[in-house]
């Protein structure tokens, strides 16, 4: 891996959000903050802007973390998914994809590898069976 990303975590669940934040930095990530509402997530976001975020699709308080990463990809951060609800599409480029739950932590080095490539106008040798790009 090239340089460490700088990931926003969304997600309402503490026990998922800390077993991602555990892979992200074992991949050599720095994970800027976690988020389990909207508005945590936006303005953790304004205060340290992220290289990429993860949104879970259910939030915290009933938000709705499509409208989280629609905002987000909106101010040019990209996002990928990682929900139990995979939306069949995304309502922005900058949306790249979704992990469907469960998945194996270990996998998300190569999940956001992939993403990068194709965040840098690539397409990845191997897309992760855990990905699934739009």
């Amino acid at each position: 891996m090239a340089d460490p990303l700088r990931i926003l975590l969304v997600e309402d669940e503490a026990l998922v959000a800390m077993l991602v934040e555990d892979a992200l930095v074992l991949h050599g990530h720095v994970v800027t903050g976690i988020a389990d509402t909207r508005a945590d997530a936006l303005a953790l976001a304004d205060a340290d802007r992220p290289d990429l975020a993860l949104c879970d699709v259910r939030l915290a308080r009933g938000d709705c973390g499509r409208d989280v990463a629609t905002t987000l990809a909106e101010r040019g951060i990209p996002c990928l998914f990682l929900s139990g609800n995979c939306p069949d599409s995304a309502d922005h480029p900058l949306i790249l994809g979704c992990v469907a739950k469960p998945f194996h932590t270990a996998a998300l080095g190569r999940v956001i590898e992939a993403a990068l490539i194709r965040l840098q106008g690539g397409e990845p040798e191997r897309v992760p069976a855990e990905l699934r790009f739009y």
